[in-house]
């Protein structure tokens, strides 16, 4: 009996050694300063993510060669004095974050350390991960600028046919929707139906007070104005565009749609939206229209068509450059590294 009970665990054991060693076989190696293994159940891993990111028609071969490239680049790096340590991986960490936190400020929204955190695990599978990552990207594009940085800066300025041609093709997106500049007088909802009726009352007598001529629009926006982010810039609030749809959802349609009927220099009765109530007096109203390349391409930004499209193709060839750098770059660092591919799969 304990004889086939050892025989149970030895077999258990060698089922065990057998099933890790396939889990973990090595897809690659790669050599240039040392010897580094790419395992299957890395490979494996690497797949999954790029699936869950939407790449679904990746195949494991092509995310090998990537994670060669990788390595080879790394190792590259670090052969040739490229450092970066925990302190400068804080610092992007903490760009990003705040770039993630503007962005949805820009968009009427909030988004917390915490939940940010959260998005990065479900991409990233981990913190740890992320930083891993971040501190990656930050060793190529040093990398790149120390190797490449000649061809990085010599990027081909786009010429006046070029920009001429790209707004002919693209012409009918160069449309301004037609537009409002306005500034409010607020009182925020409360959710109490008998406050916020006595608010809504409240903003009717200064709105026939307005109207009266007993006081200003922007004497009103200083004295009764909730809105602490205007009331100091005698309420205003930048511009509307008959088709900002995020603007639709926070307000509601019915306000946005009654602020678009108003004309240059009106100042509306009191207007309900989802939030609050509002007096709005607009003091530009632009139509629609198809922009020229001397036009501005907003009536909040300055820059005119011909330069937006100058960028718009500058930054397109700097990307080139960029790929080409890299492709020359890996291409060298591949010539010097040994690489074995074990890996037999698709």
């Amino acid at each position: 009996m304990k004889k086939f009970y050892a025989l149970i665990v030895m077999l258990l054991m060698v089922f065990s050694i057998s099933a890790a060693s396939m889990i973990s076989q090595p897809a690659a190696t790669v050599n240039l300063i040392r010897n580094s293994v790419i395992t299957v159940e890395d490979l494996n891993a690497e797949v999954e993510r790029f699936q869950n990111a939407g790449m679904q028609n990746v195949t494991a071969q092509d995310v090998l060669q990537t994670m060669i490239n990788d390595e080879v680049f790394l190792q590259g790096a670090e052969r040739d004095g490229i450092i970066i340590n925990d302190r400068q991986i804080d610092a992007l960490y903490r760009q990003v974050f705040n770039n993630a936190v503007q962005q949805a400020a820009a968009a009427g929204q909030t988004v917390t350390e915490d939940q940010f955190q959260a998005e990065v695990i479900r991409q990233f599978g981990s913190m740890e991960n992320y930083r891993q990552s971040l501190k990656n990207q930050q060793i190529l594009n040093l990398y790149l600028m120390q190797e490449r940085g000649e061809e990085l800066q010599n990027v081909t300025e786009p010429s006046e046919s070029d920009i001429q041609s790209f707004f002919r093709q693209n012409q009918q997106t160069f449309f301004q929707p037609e537009a409002v500049k306005l500034s409010h007088i607020y009182m925020v909802k409360t959710g109490n139906a008998d406050e916020d009726a006595r608010k809504k009352a409240e903003l009717e007598d200064v709105s026939a007070m307005i109207s009266s001529g007993e006081i200003t629009f922007e004497k009103a926006v200083q004295e009764y104005s909730e809105d602490d982010g205007s009331r100091n810039n005698g309420g205003e609030i930048g511009w509307l565009t008959i088709n900002n749809a995020q603007a639709r959802q926070g307000w509601g349609d019915a306000f946005c749609d009654e602020v678009m009927l108003l004309d240059a220099g009106d100042i509306s009765p009191v207007l309900e939206s989802n939030t609050g109530y509002h007096i709005v007096k607009v003091s530009v109203h632009s139509m629609g229209k198809l922009l020229s390349l001397t036009d501005p391409v907003s009536p909040e930004d300055p820059t005119t068509v011909h330069d937006y499209i100058y960028q718009i193709l500058y930054t397109r060839n700097s990307q080139i450059a960029a790929s080409q750098a890299l492709e020359s770059l890996l291409a060298e660092l591949r010539g010097e590294a040994r690489i074995n591919i074990l890996y037999k799969g698709n």
